[in-house]
């Protein structure tokens, strides 16, 4: 009898173009069983949307790679599909690596043997490929700052990530004039890409070398809208560097004196941030937000554009509260917690919780 063979692959769905990480809210399969074409294989959920992934094919599941709230990112595999019952001593080549440490490929972890990559390296959601074990050995290679070591001074900033975050802190920071920013750090741009005039100096490997160079700080300019993981791993990197987080405050933003903004938080235009109310390291107050009386706002929290916060509200590490949402007095949102813009809060969202765009929570 012929040895079974995989047939094809169950790929997690973009399933907001927004958005390209989701969650697993349901799990209706398991590993080695027989699955059938139209089967009801998993539902995944962001922020603003739900779906629910159908089998494509008629045979059987190999090992099943995620688990009930497990965040994976667009084009992950999620498990193979099989013609025959497979063994499940037998893993194919690309069968994920188990263990405390990231989810890797047997190609990828040999990869990383072979190259020195340290697993810490690694990213640390979603699935790791060779091609994160070749990124993460280049990040490795000696740093050559060039002319940028030079211009460090006092008051010298590096923005580490080059999209429209960091678009926006250079036009805050160059209006406030207490500081310059003199670089970006990306791991994904070329170096010597400009970005408002900012040139791109390299990734994350020159942070090290920057500190030598004697500067002090660094601000976090990854947005991490629907995947707030990597805005908490670049906090890490630059603490981990033994740099500091500027506080930023644009010129129209209204910050009471008894307000506590910790390390690295960033108050944007047109928000308040009222009597008593403390915002954690690296928190973004988008523009237009209002943080009332006694609230606490944790770190790498992300407060878009309009979102509305009544008094002794507490929101947890890592959450997103989207654009337009209120949030009555005295709840509190937990970490990692996601709320779609435009929801309605009226009770406590407990932690992970992703509430859908536009909802009221708790449902009527």
């Amino acid at each position: 009898m012929a040895e079974p063979k995989v047939i094809g692959e169950v790929l997690a769905p973009l399933v907001n173009t927004n958005e390209p990480e989701a969650q697993v809210v349901e799990v209706n399969v398991e590993s080695f069983a027989r699955i059938a074409r139209g089967d009801h294989l998993l539902t995944l959920e962001t922020s603003k949307s739900t779906l629910e992934l159908e089998s494509e094919h008629d045979g059987w599941a190999g090992r099943v790679r995620v688990t009930l709230d497990d965040l994976v990112t667009a084009g992950d595999t999620l498990f193979e599909v099989w013609d025959g019952e497979p063994d499940p001593a037998a893993e194919s080549p690309g069968a994920l690596t188990a263990g405390d440490g990231p989810k890797m490929t047997r190609k990828a972890e040999a990869l990383a043997t072979e190259l020195g990559v340290d697993p810490g390296d690694l990213p640390s959601v979603g699935f790791v490929t060779e091609a994160d074990v070749r990124a993460a050995a280049e990040r490795a290679a000696p740093v050559d700052l060039g002319a940028v070591a030079d211009r460090v001074h006092e008051t010298a900033i590096v923005l580490y990530g080059g999209g429209g975050l960091a678009k926006t802190i250079i036009d805050l920071v160059r209006a406030a004039g207490t500081h310059e920013v003199i670089g970006i750090v990306d791991d994904g741009l070329a170096t010597g890409e400009e970005i408002l005039g900012v040139p791109v100096i390299g990734d994350q490997r020159s942070l090290a070398p920057l500190r030598d160079a004697g500067l002090s700080w660094v601000a976090n300019a990854i947005g991490a809208i629907g995947r707030i993981q990597i805005r908490i791993d670049v906090s890490a990197r630059i603490a981990a560097a033994g740099l500091r987080g500027p506080v930023l405050i644009e010129r129209s933003a209204s910050v009471a004196p008894s307000a506590e903004l910790s390390d690295g938080a960033q108050i944007f235009a047109g928000a308040v941030v009222s009597a008593a109310a403390t915002v954690g390291p690296h928190a973004i107050v988008n523009s237009g937000v209002i943080v009332s009386h006694d609230c606490t706002v944790g770190a790498n929290v992300h407060l878009a554009p309009g979102a509305i916060l009544a008094g002794d509200v507490a929101v947890g590490d890592g959450a997103l509260v989207g654009m337009g949402v209120t949030v009555p007095l005295g709840v509190s949102v937990g970490s990692r917690a996601v709320v779609g813009n435009g929801a309605t809060v009226l009770a406590d969202v407990p932690d992970g919780t992703i509430v859908p765009a536009g909802s009221t929570w708790p449902a009527p």
